[in-house]
């Protein structure tokens, strides 16, 4: 077994056996370290800037202005997003960064519960009665999985799945382009980034479907839309996006 494969499985068994160590050792907030029964104590809660009304009804986007009524925003109405609707839980800032970073850079792979139970409201809330038939994470590609040894996204992808009884399709969308990581990039060469980075391997699987297509973090929307046009290339009927956070 490689070294990898060693971290892989015990990132895996910590996310499995963390709720029952907690029954029996007390844990800290991940945010400030704070003891506490759960994952983010409620003052930490209270620091996480959860998206709400105005925004655009179709991409989720928060507008700026904070007063308003939630409508369709120019770049949707000029046809950037090819996915059908998208919605995040957080903006992305403050706690929320912290979080997201460690959940995926440092390993703390139990975050991947909280995440699941924050996007699983947000599915209730707009998603439910879209006939959803499969779950999708948005892939790294086989270098960055290697490196991390999980995939963020497919871990809280398999915690949705649980709850919803919906599959998750976790290789029939695979990157196969190593690119640079979107965060350093400029909104131009993120498109340019992500161009032809993703492949499908079963396009039968995709025929007709409805897909949920589950990543961290929206920033520009490139990834997201790579992956959407992909996918619809391929014959699914429409695809729908939920990320634990969204940059506005």
């Amino acid at each position: 077994m490689t070294k990898g494969h060693t971290r892989a499985l015990f990132s895996g068994l910590v996310w499995r056996v963390k709720p029952i160590a907690n029954v029996l050792v007390p844990r800290g907030c991940i945010v400030c370290g704070k003891t506490t029964d759960t994952t983010v104590c409620a003052d930490c809660r209270t620091t996480l800037h959860y998206i709400q009304e105005p925004y655009c009804t179709r991409c989720g986007k928060p507008f700026t202005t904070g007063s308003g009524v939630s409508h369709v925003c120019y770049d949707c109405i000029k046809g950037k997003n090819a996915f059908m609707l998208a919605r995040a839980v957080f903006e992305y800032n403050g706690a929320a960064i912290r979080l997201i970073h460690r959940f995926k850079f440092g390993d703390q792979v139990n975050l991947a519960a909280f995440f699941s139970d924050e996007l699983l409201m947000l599915y209730e809330v707009y998603f439910a009665g879209l006939g959803i038939d499969a779950i999708l994470p948005v892939p790294l590609s086989p270098r960055r999985l290697k490196h991390r040894s999980y995939n963020q996204s497919h871990l809280i992808s398999t915690g949705l799945s649980r709850s919803l009884s919906i599959p998750v399709l976790s290789s029939v969308l695979v990157k196969i382009k190593e690119t640079q990581p979107q965060s350093r990039l400029r909104a131009r060469q993120r498109q340019d980034n992500v161009k032809g980075a993703y492949e499908i391997t079963d396009r039968q699987a995709l025929r007709g479907k409805s897909v949920l297509l589950i990543d961290d973090v929206i920033t520009t929307g490139a990834t997201v839309n790579a992956c959407t046009r992909s996918l619809l290339r391929a014959g699914a009927h429409q695809v729908y996006v939920m990320a634990i956070a969204l940059r506005v």
